[in-house]
């Protein structure tokens, strides 16, 4: 694939959940990332170019980012259909592209929510506030009548989402490189890269970031030991008391959507107390 038709697809994908339905989720938005792929690879075969868009606007629905996996797959597959050299030859390649567009997009979305709205969303907002504090910002102070500057205020939320964009950046462009040069015993390229492994040491850092955080709020509310602030201190253990079931859940394999549930409730009880 040449490099302007790669950038092309990459900026289009952007737009991937533009059009996005209750019918068909974001076959519209796909559609509309591979048309320049489509009209290039058709360009002498117009006629076939209406039968290959109806492909497209079937079901689709996957993790935005992650979506480039799917991109480059189906643009590889769409090569192989576009050159068949028979009739049986032809309708493998659709029910190979049919298999792929189903089952790529599945794979991909369980790893990207898991990734990047399980995992790397909580964390960059864990860097926002642990930015705070070094510039000397203790948003434990705040209903004192403490004063952000403006300079500070924005600039741990602008570290926040370029950390977050540059990982997506990152791999939504190589996700689109690799998948077209990668072959399918590799699952497309998603392969080369151990998710799991990453989402659980991103995970266990974010645990160690919001188990600091607490601690120094601890820290701070009971250094002097003057006055202890007992909704505080009752707010931090149910914090932790809900990190150390959670450890337990995951063991259980208990979804963590009940013990999200439970927290919000208790939460909700305890500071209406």
């Amino acid at each position: 694939m040449k490099f302007s038709l790669q950038f092309s697809l990459f900026l289009r994908s952007f737009f991937l959940q533009a059009g996005w339905n209750y019918m068909k989720y974001q076959n519209l938005g796909l559609t509309f990332t591979m048309l320049p792929f489509l009209k290039n690879e058709y360009k002498n075969d117009k006629d076939a170019l209406p039968s290959v868009l109806q492909r497209y606007l079937e079901n689709f629905n996957t993790h935005p980012v992650m979506a480039s996996f799917c991109l480059g797959a189906l643009a590889k597959q769409e090569e192989q259909i576009a050159h068949a050299q028979s009739l049986s030859d032809f309708k493998s390649k659709i029910n190979e592209w049919n298999g792929i567009h189903r089952s790529l997009s599945i794979t991909t979305a369980s790893i990207g929510d898991r990734l990047f709205w399980g995992t790397l969303k909580p964390l960059t907002l864990l860097l926002a506030l642990f930015i705070w504090l070094a510039l000397g910002v203790n948003f434990f102070e705040l209903e004192n009548g403490i004063k952000i500057p403006l300079f500070y205020a924005f600039g741990a939320g602008a570290a926040a989402f370029v950390t977050f964009n540059a990982v997506a950046l990152f791999v939504k462009w190589q996700g689109l490189k690799i998948s077209y040069t990668a072959k399918e015993n590799s699952c497309f390229g998603l392969t080369r890269f151990d998710w799991n492994k990453t989402i659980y040491n991103a995970k266990r850092i974010g645990i160690v970031l919001a188990v600091g955080m607490i601690l120094f709020g601890v820290y701070y509310y009971l250094k002097d030991f003057a006055e202890v602030d007992v909704h505080f201190v009752t707010r931090a253990v149910i914090v932790l008391f809900f990190i150390m079931v959670s450890f337990i859940t995951r063991k259980l394999r208990i979804p963590n959507m009940y013990l999200y549930l439970a927290a919000v409730a208790v939460f909700n009880i305890v500071c209406y107390l």
